[in-house]
Order: C-alpha cells, then structure tokens, then sequence
C-alpha cells in the first residue's frame, strides 16, 4: 500500500504527469525534457527521482547522455494495483483496524439525531 501511496504523490504533479506522458511514449535525456517543459536541468533530475524511488525508469546510456523511458511492466504492476483496491480487504491492505472501527460506526441516522438542535 505504501508504494501505491507514493505512486500516486508522483503522478500528483502537473509536470511529473506530462514527464510520465512523455516517457510513456518515447525516450528522452534531461536536456530533451528540459526543454520541452522549460525547467532547469535541476528541476527536470528532481521531477525523474520521484520515477527513480519507485523503479518506473528504464535507463539507456549513449555516449554521454542517459536516455530515459517509462518501464511498462512496473507501471502496469501501479496500475493493477490501484484498480484491484476494491477488491482487496482491509486487512489485504494493511488496513484491519479500520474494520473495527466500521463495526463501530454509528448510523448517519444516529449521527445527525446527535448534532442536531
């Protein structure tokens, strides 16, 4: 569940949407995407270690220059991940207490009888 949590914190961010867009579709080095999106060298590497944290990056270096993509299969395992969450279990997803705390729960009924003047 963390690294779906963290997954999700990554593709949060309008420029690290368009870089996973982009990488999703071809391969580019730093300077390529820097001037693409028109941020520093600095802010580009920040944006790709969030990709890096989570091992979305395939990397291919020619000559100097690092060539960046997406990874499929493990953007694709993010993917599955977030849509099998309805059919994991609480506790599947590390989550048991907050079925206690469901049984618990009073009604809306309950609830509104209590707030109400």
């Amino acid at each position: 569940m963390e690294k779906l949590l963290i997954f999700l914190k990554c593709i949060a961010d309008e420029n690290r949407i368009k870089i996973l867009k982009l990488l999703l579709d071809s391969q580019y080095c730093v300077c390529q995407l820097q001037e693409l999106l028109n941020k520093s060298q600095s802010s580009v590497s920040q944006h790709l270690s969030y990709f890096k944290e989570l091992n979305l990056l395939h990397e291919e270096k020619s000559g100097k220059w690092i060539y960046y993509s997406i990874d499929r299969a493990v953007y694709d395992s993010y993917l599955a991940k977030l849509i099998s969450l309805k059919a994991d279990t609480l506790t599947e997803l590390n989550l048991a207490e907050l079925e206690t705390e469901i049984d618990n729960l009073d009604t809306a009924a309950e609830i509104k009888e209590r707030r109400c003047c």
